[in-house]
């Protein structure tokens, strides 16, 4: 009866690594395959379909009272103040929580240093 050495263990080690390797590597060429040939078919649907019309410049809303000129200029001022940001959230301002807001400043008074009693 023949011992399972180390080595043996190395062996079928580096022969499951190369099944792993040749399995991979036959998946990955199977993806690239479907990859061309839904791009051919897509380039072919673009080839046969009739050509858009140019789109048509819309017209600008008109808002009531602010001409457009002076909602740029405090756009532009805002930028400069504020810097480079991005919109996380926009919600209705008058939609709030007042349970939240009282149970977050309950939770932010906590942390304040009391006073000697």
């Amino acid at each position: 009866m023949k011992t399972y050495t180390t080595w043996d263990a190395i062996g079928d080690m580096f022969i499951i690594y190369g099944i792993v390797i040749v399995v991979s590597m036959l998946v990955a060429t199977v993806i690239r395959g479907i990859v061309i040939v839904l791009s051919r078919q897509a380039a072919q649907a673009e080839a046969k379909a009739p050509p858009k019309p140019a789109p048509v410049a819309a017209a600008q809303p008109v808002i009531a009272g602010i001409p457009q000129e002076h909602i740029a200029a405090i756009s532009a001022a805002v930028a400069m103040m504020v810097g480079a940001h991005r919109i996380v959230h926009i919600e209705m301002a008058n939609r709030g929580f007042g349970w939240t807001s009282e149970a977050r400043t309950t939770h932010h008074t906590s942390h304040a240093p009391r006073a000697s009693h």
